[in-house]
């Protein structure tokens, strides 16, 4: 869980990448305006909680300076306690929480906005959503919990047949269990896995060293080779790492890499 708040944006429009978590937003101000497509964001309008499923492609957010909000990663396997749903029932089209979750959502709006201070946010975000996961019961597969954290600590490289003889489980009765759970193949879940680690790296090597090393991410993550790595990089994002490098970085000559300060997180 972080605290956003928007200081000088260098651009207007935010790429959202794919991830293995769900994205759940709760904003300070009139909302966020996001689309599963750039020429999608022409039709919406801001809406003060953002709830989204698995994406395996990008999202886009039409940034404005001074928007403000708590964001959270949340775990698809906790979808059913703390939203009520499955995330398999999440869409990954509308992203209007509010729509969703009802009341709730409106309310728990309602009252961020009178918070003062990101302790006292981050605080109320918690307890609300821990009490609603106190009133689920719902027990998961163990099948299905012990294959994602077999997928998870391999960063999406465990060949899914492998992970299905593990939890005891033929490959097409775990399908079943993570496409009823989750909307998603445990192959399309590997994936997001590897994207996501690669994707991390890149930003990790370039705060760290100034550098990409697109080759040896991809050595690192699985990726037969840095080609791979692009083609994949297109297929989740629209756009090739260097292109998203020049997005979220400044400065993208080797050597010479910055993250752009626009954002405050606490």
């Amino acid at each position: 869980m972080v605290g956003y708040r928007a200081l000088g944006l260098p651009a207007p429009l935010h790429r959202g990448l794919p991830s293995s978590r769900l994205t759940f937003i709760v904003t300070l101000d009139e909302g966020v305006e996001a689309a599963p497509t750039e020429p999608g964001l022409a039709d919406v309008r801001p809406v003060p909680v953002i709830l989204g499923g698995l994406h395996t492609t990008a999202s886009y957010v039409r940034q404005r300076p001074g928007q403000a909000g708590v964001q959270l990663a949340l775990h698809p396997l906790a979808a059913r306690a703390v939203l009520g749903a499955p995330a398999a029932e999440l869409s990954v089209t509308d992203f209007d929480g509010t729509s969703f979750l009802g009341a709730w959502a409106t309310r728990l709006h309602q009252r961020l906005t009178e918070t003062t201070g990101w302790p006292q946010a981050f605080r109320l975000v918690a307890e609300e959503l821990l009490a609603r996961s106190a009133l689920d019961r719902t027990r998961l597969r163990p099948e299905l919990v012990h294959a994602w954290h077999l997928l998870e600590r391999s960063g999406g490289r465990m060949p899914v047949e492998m992970v299905a003889r593990e939890v005891q489980l033929s490959a097409r009765h775990l399908g079943t269990l993570f496409r009823r759970e989750l909307g998603r193949s445990p192959k399309a879940v590997a994936g997001l896995m590897r994207f996501e680690h690669a994707s991390s790296a890149i930003a990790e090597r370039i705060r760290r060293t100034g550098r990409t090393e697109l080759a040896r991410v991809a050595a690192e993550t699985g990726y037969a080779d840095q080609a791979h790595l692009s083609r994949e990089f297109n297929r989740y994002t629209g756009t090739s790492p260097r292109g998203w490098i020049a997005e979220e970085f400044r400065n993208i000559q080797d050597g010479g890499h910055g993250r752009a300060a626009t954002w405050t997180h606490d």
